[in-house]
């Protein structure tokens, strides 16, 4: 049972700390992109808006992705709708995300509005995205061997059964007390391990993926909403 809940809280603590790996990479990524791609017109910006927006919908696709959930209409508000049509038929709808993304740091480079080093920086944060989304992966799809829960739960009934042969004779009126109170500890605790085992789902125990999502966005928004114009007078007066 320690290994089984061991192993169980594991996974749920790396899986914490890969989604806030991700907050911390979106928000360098963001940042950096927001700064270092040169506008030259309006439609360089609002073209430089839909992608830090982009990059939120690469976290929610994530979520999605990892809950075996389809393209919903939380996607739909971050990106155009020909490329909220062609997610719905997309197996991997994240890493079409992340092409789409790379897509526009190549053309910034290309349109000298990048250079070479800030490429290379901002395609680097791009990369542990995609880690990331393979370190989450990783542990949805490596689940305990399932040897491991059948026979506990079996080594857990059979002891329940057996332990009150051995402590009738010494505790007499109270084993039905005792038994049920054991009983109780080591099925809560195998329940524990069942519960956190897969950290991505929808229950009150499960990461609260909506609401780091949701900081995400916020954080995105207000980039955009408080950053002024590229090339501005950033000086306070």
């Amino acid at each position: 049972m320690s290994f089984r809940t061991n192993t169980a809280h594991e996974k749920f603590w790396e899986g914490c700390k890969l989604w806030g790996s991700l907050v911390n990479t979106v928000r360098n990524l963001t940042r950096d992109l927001w700064i270092g791609v040169k506008e030259e017109t309006p439609q360089d910006r609002a073209q430089k808006e839909y992608t830090l927006r982009l990059i939120v919908a690469f976290a929610v696709a994530m979520k999605l992705h990892l809950r075996g959930e389809h393209v919903t209409d939380e996607l739909g508000d971050l990106v155009a709708e020909t490329q909220f049509f062609r997610l719905k038929y997309t197996n991997h709808p994240p890493l079409q995300i992340a092409f789409w993304i790379g897509d526009y740091l190549q053309e910034q480079h290309d349109r000298d509005r990048l250079n070479i080093y800030q490429l290379t920086s901002l395609q680097k944060l791009l990369d542990q995205l995609v880690d990331i989304l393979g370190g989450c992966e990783r542990i949805l799809k490596t689940p305990l061997p399932l040897i491991y829960p059948l026979i506990l739960k079996k080594l857990v009934f059979v002891y329940c059964l057996v332990i009150p042969l051995e402590i009738v004779k010494e505790v007499n009126w109270f084993t039905s007390s005792i038994i049920t109170f054991v009983s109780f500890v080591l099925l809560s605790i195998e329940q524990i391990g069942s519960e956190i085992e897969e950290p991505f789902g929808h229950n009150s125990c499960d990461l609260p993926l909506d609401i780091i999502c949701n900081t995400i966005l916020h954080n995105v928004e207000d980039l955009i909403a408080l950053a002024p114009h590229n090339g501005s007078n950033n000086r306070v007066r």
